[in-house]
């Protein structure tokens, strides 16, 4: 018997497959080919990362695989960044969500690598998508088994770093004659630990010559959470020409943040003037419920069809906090706090998208869409005083946020011999109404937008390729960027919204060379206007600091990226991404008019080993050397991760071994000089973990 070794990324081409790279075998007369699955294949508008694929992303989380997807950082608190630029819009299953920050970042946690197929990183979207998301888009796709009779897998998974994690749960799908049912359930319990340090400098002027007092803070949190996710739906051929499909889609978890800390103040002379044990306790809890109906006609005409997507989304949010300091060196006393947070989100989003031909290998997509949101957050704050509970009227708030977005586009695609080119037009226009309650004040906004795209792959041959691509993107400020009212954090530290804040808008070009699936090079540049940053400000009289968004001029994000596959040998292969990028930041930003630019370089090498036909192996590595966010300075991090994966039960099991960040090295630190105050925050971060994930498939 003869065996040959192949790849087959289809990188090539601008099929609907590229997203998807398949192992398949074909036996012709005893000759087996086998084509190895690719990691990465790049297309004119995006990379895809094939999660499938990845041995060390078995066992975790979605936001622990987001993490490893070419190009994409994820900060401590969760927050995305794509070739070292923040403002990253994040779609699932193509579709926009409408979470803020840290509610995407709890769904993530919650959410288990198992359901995953692969990402998508498209940094210059068409403008049949939405505008949103300044760095570009994140489409998470999700695994959905469609072959006829019953399919599906079950899938559980235990993991270890501070505390324990865990995943269960499993995807089924039924197909017979026009009707088809599918559903899957999940279970998170993820257990984490974090360690803490936050030094704080306040100086006698803009020289930092003269130290008047610093701030130390400390902390060790115990941060639970259990997720149960679950979705139901049925799909229905209703004629040879038209599929509907009706789904129900439930995200219901709880988190807790317990801390245990210290916050200490040293005056001139470096002696303590204030001294504490703190303890925060933050329990938040939440119900989201999506209801989802959709269909596809395809008429007459060879290629044309219309689609149409119809959600409704409810969410319901609850957050109790708990916060107090006992003060050990003086008889200054602090107050203890307590914060009832409830929010209550309601989003309508509809669409409806045309293809239609017109001539030979040309064709126009066009379309329209409808997203209607309402956030509804009555918060009220309150600290113990004289044997009472007191309510903070600085603190407390009614904020209603009413958002409208409603969209047209169009998208003209003609694909030559060897030129393939993608143009469109898209319009937005939004509308946005403040209602501050408390205040009785009343904040009205409206404006229009246009969004040009444009996509160009010219196939020199079957094997070489180069790309172009520029889109115009904006990134509107959330409800919680405006709400000009404190969120609490702890005694010491609160952020505060910023109800002047205006959208940024970015103009993004990338150029670039692909050979097969093996090499993908690009040059890119991005500028931005009006800048979200986030700034601070130290009041030494309440020893407390503030966090809030400013808008500075502009920004400029220019860069690098090679992606490099190679085959050592037919048992080894090796996939390599290396990014290099410079973040410049122009504007007046706390009585400083410059952020010094640090060019910044991204290294990501996987060793993939094939070492029986049934037993494979992975050790991947990660490096990422300094790095400034807006006025924040990240120090680098390097990152090691270990896996092994072995197929049982006449290959319908898999079992997989992973440990992450086996050296404990991929921590987050930031520092920053502004103003009379220097900061600076390290997390020692709960990755170092060592998961056992078992899946079999029905």
């Amino acid at each position: 018997m003869l065996a040959f070794s192949v790849y087959d990324g289809y990188s090539q081409t601008e099929k609907e497959t590229d997203s998807i790279v398949e192992t398949t075998i074909n036996a012709l007369d005893e000759i087996v080919i086998a084509r190895k699955k690719v990691l990465y294949t790049q297309k004119s508008d995006r990379l895809v990362f094939n999660v499938e694929n990845s041995i060390v992303s078995e066992g975790g989380t979605a936001l622990d695989v987001l993490s490893r997807a070419p190009g994409v950082v994820v900060s401590q608190d969760g927050d995305l960044s794509i070739r070292g630029q923040q403002g990253v819009a994040v779609m699932i299953n193509g579709k926009l969500t409408q979470l803020s920050q840290k509610e995407l970042a709890n769904y993530l946690k919650a959410t288990t690598s198992s359901n995953i197929k692969q990402i998508e990183v498209i940094t210059n979207p068409s403008s049949k998508y939405d505008a949103a998301g300044k760095a570009g888009i994140i489409n998470i796709i999700l695994k959905k088994p469609n072959a006829s009779g019953l399919k599906g897998t079950a899938f559980a998974s235990y993991g270890r770093g501070r505390k324990n994690r865990t995943n269960s749960g499993f995807n089924l799908n039924y197909n017979k004659d026009k009707w088809g049912v599918f559903g899957n359930y999940s279970y998170t319990f993820r257990g984490e630990e974090e360690h803490k340090r936050f030094d704080q400098t306040q100086y006698s002027d803009l020289t930092h010559q003269q130290i008047v007092s610093t701030n130390h803070q400390t902390s060790i949190t115990d941060e639970p959470l259990t997720s149960n996710n679950f979705k139901i739906g049925t799909q229905y051929e209703a004629s040879p020409k038209t599929n509907l499909e009706f789904y129900v889609d439930a995200k219901i978890g709880r988190y807790e943040n317990m801390a245990d800390g210290t916050n200490t103040v040293f005056n001139t002379s470096n002696q303590p003037v204030f001294d504490a044990l703190t303890y925060n306790d933050s329990k938040e809890k939440w119900f989201d419920y999506t209801y989802a109906f959709s269909g596809v006609h395809k008429f007459n005409t060879e290629g044309k069809n219309m689609s149409f997507d119809f959600e409704y989304e409810t969410s319901k949010f609850r957050s109790n906090q708990f916060q107090s300091a006992d003060n050990t060196a003086n008889a200054t006393v602090v107050n203890d706090r307590r914060g009832y947070i409830p929010s209550q989100l309601k989003v309508f989003t509809g669409k409806i998208d045309f293809v239609n031909p017109f001539k030979e290998k040309q064709s126009i997509e066009w379309g329209f869409k409808t997203s209607i949101k309402n956030n509804d957050n009555p918060s009220v704050y309150e600290y113990y005083e004289n044997n009472e509970w007191q309510i903070d009227f600085n603190s407390t708030n009614h904020f209603e946020y009413n958002e409208q977005i409603y969209a047209a586009y169009a998208n003209y695609k003609y694909q030559l011999e060897k030129l393939n080119i993608q143009a469109g037009l898209r319009t937005e226009y939004t509308a946005i109404n403040i209602d501050q309650k408390t205040l009785n004040e009343e904040h009205k906004d409206d404006y229009l937008k246009w969004f040009p795209s444009l996509s160009l792959k010219y196939e020199f041959t079957s094997n070489h390729s180069a790309h172009a691509s520029y889109s115009k993107r904006i990134n509107r400020p959330s409800q919680f960027d405006l709400n000009p009212f404190r969120f609490y954090d702890d005694s010491f530290n609160y952020s505060q919204g910023n109800p002047n804040l205006i959208p940024e808008i970015t103009h993004a070009m990338e150029i670039g060379y692909a050979w097969k699936s093996n090499f993908m090079a690009s040059v890119y540049f991005n500028s931005t206007k009006d800048v979200f940053t986030e700034v601070y400000n130290y009041n030494p009289d309440t020893n407390t600091t503030v966090t809030t968004q400013i808008n500075v001029d502009k920004s400029y994000n220019y860069g690098l990226n090679i992606t490099n596959t190679a085959e050592l040998n037919k048992w080894w292969s090796v996939n390599t991404l290396f990014n290099v990028f410079e973040n410049k930041f122009m504007g007046d930003i706390l009585n400083s008019n410059t952020i010094d630019p640090i060019m910044t370089l991204n290294v990501s090498v996987q060793n993939s080993f094939a070492i029986t036909e049934t037993l494979k192996a992975e050790g991947n590595a990660q490096y990422q050397s300094k790095s400034n966010l807006g006025i924040y300075q990240r120090d680098g991090f390097f990152d090691f991760s270990i896996g092994i994966s072995k197929q049982v039960l006449a290959k319908k099991g898999n079992i997989k071994l992973n440990f992450t960040d086996v050296f404990n090295t991929n921590n987050f630190t930031i520092k920053s000089a502004v103003a009379q105050t220097s900061i600076d925050k390290r997390y020692e971060l709960d990755n170092r973990i060592a998961t056992i994930a078992f899946t079999y498939r029905i």
